[in-house]
């Protein structure tokens, strides 16, 4: 058997991808591993068949063993994790060695830097100075020894075989296709949000009033970390879980990390604002998709229904509303606006209907998609405006726009490279924010005479550390870039979708600390869409 696996689907960081490349890059040099929370992991078996107490016990037997597959034993993936965190170069060596049996000197530290990213939005624990960089995310619990392609320069020649397990698609969308028509099937009946009427009866409903606390703003972190540890509070439904965890719970079941949820997915990050489940062999996030909506002074009545399944009616004080309906795991299913001037509704997406199945027959290979893209990477303005590099006579869902990467290829796309983020964070400042103004306000003047337009803005990683740490991450991103077009060039916020894809899209096919793949993009999905 392999070593260990976990990436996502689209939202995606196939699960080969996350352990696989943390334990390859440990190889290579000394990474910082981004560890999961200790609770219910240990004590373990350790592949050579000693008992092991905590992560530096398990470390040590895998020095002393050389064994790092997880066939044998009963530690798992977080156990795994948490033992390269803390065995450091020490461990990396011995795995390295063609007989590992006795711990090898450790490398001196090496200081930490800043990356810098050409197109946009970064991530990965590495850096190294340079005009514009950005850096992977070391976590709080493992900031120690941050790499850079200079320390390991042979690294930085390593390519993916075949496109490697990172970027490659080790799920086709065809797969993942008639997966989700499976899990659909096997679903006994629709969301029951979608299916009722405005005033049908539901288990809460709430109405609040959103204050400037309630809101984050481009230049803000977010209070939680990634890789921390998921709220105690989340197994019973007590106090201290997010209204997102809240809702989860009522209609998937408690998100602690580790957990089986009632649709079948297991819980591998849980950050309050975001949960990270595998599903099908692929990483997925689950979030609110109405974050962006949040506005100091708007109205929210939401129906929370028995199955988990939310209507939310967001009100402005200039009078126009936005009405949205959410499944259970918090996925946007339907959006319209209610104008203010003459109160006539306008439809964003609806995926509540009956929704046709992609014949990616009939779709152009993602090569010769790929191959226009670079052909007709002109002008912001054309690229915006242009709506399709081939129509292909049908429209799409949202979902499917989100999950299958030659759906979406079929729009223009535009990587933002005047975005970068310090190590760790999803924070903008106010200074570079002001040099999204070209895109900010064409989007703005798209929209102005189309309110139906919807643009797509993907955050994606390099992939340097854990598959479901750079889905978070990228998520988390791509959410950011949203509020700053928001706040400094009053781009309408429910016009916009948010999806991270971490380390599953890899521009460019390599495993080391890519400045290229470290990117965000947007799209205009339009006639996608409508």
């Amino acid at each position: 058997m392999a070593l260990l696996s976990s990436e996502d689907i689209m939202i995606k960081s196939h699960l080969k991808s996350g352990t696989a490349l943390l334990v390859s890059f440990s190889l290579i040099a000394p990474l910082p591993v981004f560890a999961q929370s200790a609770d219910g992991v240990f004590p373990c078996i350790a592949p050579s068949g000693e008992e092991v107490a905590d992560a530096d016990q398990f470390a040590q037997s895998l020095i002393a063993s050389g064994i790092a597959v997880l066939d044998e034993g009963t530690c798992s993936q977080h156990a795994l994790d948490q033992a390269l965190a803390s065995g450091g170069d020490a461990l990396a060596a011995a795995l390295a060695a063609p007989t590992a049996a006795a711990p090898v000197e450790e490398a001196a530290p090496v200081e930490e830097a800043e990356v810098a990213v050409e197109p946009a939005v970064v991530e990965e624990p590495v850096v190294e100075p340079e005009p514009e960089v950005v850096a992977q995310e070391p976590t709080p619990e493992a900031v120690a020894e941050p790499v850079s392609a200079e320390t390991a320069p042979e690294a930085a020649e390593i390519l993916v075989p075949e496109a490697g397990e990172a970027g490659g698609d080790v799920v086709t969308d065809e797969e993942r296709q008639a997966i989700a028509e499976a899990n659909a099937a096997a679903q006994a009946a629709p969301s029951a949000a979608a299916t009722a009427e405005g005033d049908a009866p539901a288990a809460e409903i709430l109405t609040e009033t959103i204050t400037d606390d309630d809101v984050r703003t481009s230049d803000q972190d977010f209070e939680t970390s990634i890789g921390a540890a998921a709220p105690a509070a989340a197994s019973t439904g007590e106090g201290g879980l997010s209204n997102f965890e809240k809702a989860l719970l009522l209609g998937l079941g408690a998100v602690v990390v580790g957990s089986v949820l009632n649709n079948g997915d297991q819980v591998v990050e849980n950050t309050g604002d975001r949960v990270i489940v595998e599903r099908d062999g692929e990483l997925r996030v689950l979030k609110n998709d109405d974050q962006l909506l949040g506005r100091p002074g708007a109205q929210v009545a939401t129906q929370t229904f028995n199955d988990g399944s939310t209507r939310s009616v967001v009100s402005y004080e200039d009078g126009s509303q936005i009405i949205t309906i959410r499944s259970r795991d918090g996925s946007v299913l339907r959006r319209t606006l209610i104008r203010a001037d003459d109160g006539s509704e306008v439809v964003l997406f609806d995926d509540t209907g009956k929704i046709e199945a992609v014949d990616f027959a009939k779709l152009p290979s993602l090569a010769s998609l790929e191959a226009e893209q670079t052909a007709q990477d002109a002008t912001l303005v054309a690229a915006l405006q242009r709506a399709l590099f081939v129509d292909v006579g049908r429209t799409f869902s949202l979902q499917q726009i989100r999950d299958y990467k030659r759906v979406r290829a079929l729009a223009p796309q535009v990587e933002i490279e005047a975005v970068t983020f310090a190590s760790g964070s999803a924070a903008i400042d106010p200074s570079q924010a002001e040099a999204l103004a070209d895109l900010g306000l064409m989007m703005r003047d798209i929209i102005e005479a189309d309110p139906s337009a919807v643009f797509l803005i993907e955050g994606h990683t390099d992939a340097v550390g854990a598959a479901s740490y750079n889905l978070a991450l990228s998520d988390r991103r791509a959410e950011t870039v949203a509020l700053a077009l928001t706040e400094y060039f009053a781009v309408p916020p429910q016009n916009l979708i948010t999806q991270g894809y971490g380390e599953a899209d890899l521009k460019v096919p390599v495993l080391t600390n890519e400045r290229a793949n470290r990117r965000a993009v947007v799209r205009n999905i339009s006639r996608l869409l409508n």
